[in-house]
């Protein structure tokens, strides 16, 4: 099965392989000697036919290959190339080769889409968002979307976001006030309602009812367990080969085909209604709001490819951006003394008797030092991917164009040599915020990087500050949360936070 892709790959350091000798000056790229073949990479021993997978599974399979790419990297350095499944993958986790693979990935980036979505794709005859697209086509659509949600974001959608995290709060207060030990059930799915409803509000410039009072149900909750159940059984797929779970109809394939079944068809319909409420309002002269209006009147975008675009949309920020607020909270409980420094930040720029919001954002660093250390320690993305168009020489390795690069950030995020005692959570050591440019990419980078990265910044900000200014957080959670990957970076276990409201 060929590797499907949709963004780019590696480049060339000149650091931290003994088999290296390069020269370089300050302004021209390293000239290598002694380059070796792509066969020279360093690869791990395996079995004849199955390779490494039964380390792999031994190692705890889909869920657990960024410790064991952590591991690869502790025994073989920071480039070493392996089987993963259908995938012949060449992993980095030197900072400086990172970079330029970046350098490198050409005009039109290429990344890897998981196999199972392709599969899906191409099973039900149907296209998809921007995730999706490739070469000039990308680009176009891309630079459309990049002037909707990159510039203005505080002062176009700072409010909406501001009275989502309000009523978020208030919700949580309602909750907690009728258990018995002060904990919020369910973080995971809260944070999930909270990170749609912002979004949505957002794009269609209305409320979802995501985020309805603590006694009120909403239809979207199965929209969330939807998308939730196509993380999970894609990351299942990592270990069985997809093709094969599509032709025997495995129960991993019918779960994954039914939760995208659900997931997009009630994604579509929200776009699809909203699109029609929009042209009512147009007859009235009512005020609309919201970036899906801005889409309609873009010229050469038909209709159809809006929807798919807005779906996917909704469909990919809720996952992402929840589970980065749940692992940030996490770091809270854990290190109260964090808490105690946003509350001093904040006194410091908001004056008593007035709230804060959006607004206040830009003024309260630390709130983004917390955004970035709690990336650092658990990168929603553990790797990030590329395919570069042309060869390029790495740690004194030639690769030829096409391969496909895993950008190991569990591992680049935990490098003793760019950060002191690394598994610890400080926040602090990103005062100098050009002390690690690539040592915490949790967006990516380049013209592919995440489109929805200020968005997500601002949106986590605003919940972790007024959060910690109604709540004392603790975790009660008995053991140290860990990481299980289910296509992004998320909990092994639920974790359980105790909101104790300040006086």
């Amino acid at each position: 099965m060929p590797v499907r892709c949709r963004s780019s790959a590696a480049a060339t350091a000149t650091v931290g392989c003994p088999f290296q000798h390069a020269v370089k000056d300050q302004e021209a790229e390293p000239v290598f000697r002694n380059i070796l073949p792509f066969s020279a990479v360093p690869t791990p021993k395996g079995l004849p036919i199955l390779g490494t997978a039964l380390e792999l599974i031994r190692s705890g399979g889909a869920a657990k290959i960024h410790e064991y790419c952590h591991k690869r990297h502790q025994e073989l350095g920071p480039i070493f190339r392996e089987k993963m499944g259908t995938l012949d993958v060449v992993v980095v986790s030197n900072e400086d080769y990172i970079s330029r693979v970046y350098k490198a990935e050409g005009k039109n980036p290429m990344h890897l889409v998981p196999e199972p979505w392709v599969l899906y794709n191409e099973k039900k005859g149907i296209k998809r968002g921007l995730f999706f697209m490739d070469g000039e086509h990308w680009r176009s659509r891309r630079s459309v979307l990049n002037h909707l949600l990159i510039p203005k974001i505080v002062e176009l959608h700072g409010h909406i976001f501001n009275a989502v995290v309000d009523d978020v709060v208030d919700r949580w207060e309602k909750i907690v006030e009728k258990t018995v030990d002060g904990v919020l059930p369910n973080l995971e799915n809260e944070l999930y309602n909270w990170s749609i409803e912002t979004l949505g509000t957002m794009v269609f410039g209305r409320r979802l009812g995501c985020v309805m009072p603590a006694e009120s149900e909403s239809q979207l909750h199965e929209f969330v367990y939807q998308v939730q159940q196509i993380f999970k059984e894609s990351a299942t797929m990592a270990i069985v080969p997809p093709r094969f779970a599509s032709t025997f109809k495995l129960p991993v394939w019918r779960r994954f085909e039914s939760a995208a079944d659900t997931a997009l068809d009630m994604a579509r319909g929200y776009v699809e209604e909203r699109i029609a409420e929009i042209e009512k309002e147009r007859d009235t002269n009512a005020p609309i709001g919201g970036i899906l209006k801005y889409l309609l009147d873009i010229p050469n975008i038909v209709q159809n490819e809006i929807v798919n675009i807005v779906a996917d949309l909704i469909l990919a920020a809720a996952d992402t951006t929840s589970h980065a607020t749940q692992w940030a909270l996490y770091s809270l409980a854990r290190n109260p003394e964090c808490q105690e420094k946003i509350l001093s930040e904040i006194a410091r720029v908001v004056p008593e008797g007035r709230e804060l919001d959006q607004n206040d954002i830009k003024s309260l660093p630390y709130l983004m030092n917390i955004v970035k250390e709690t990336l650092r320690l658990y990168p929603i993305a553990s790797f990030l991917t590329r395919v570069l168009p042309e060869k390029i020489v790495l740690g004194n390795y030639e690769i030829p164009a096409g391969k496909l690069f895993f950008m190991s950030q569990y591992t680049v995020g935990r490098d003793a040599e760019r950060f002191e005692d690394p598994e610890k959570f400080q926040p602090d050591r990103w005062d100098n915020p050009n002390a690690h440019s690539h040592g915490c990419m949790p967006f990516g980078h380049g013209a592919r990087g995440c489109i929805g990265r200020k968005v997500a910044e601002l949106k986590m900000q605003l919940l972790i500050a007024k959060t910690v200014q109604r709540y004392h957080i603790e975790t009660t959670n008995e053991k140290e949360v860990g990481i299980a990957l289910r296509m992004i970076t998320t909990p092994d276990q639920p974790i359980k936070l105790r909101l104790t409201k300040r006086t």
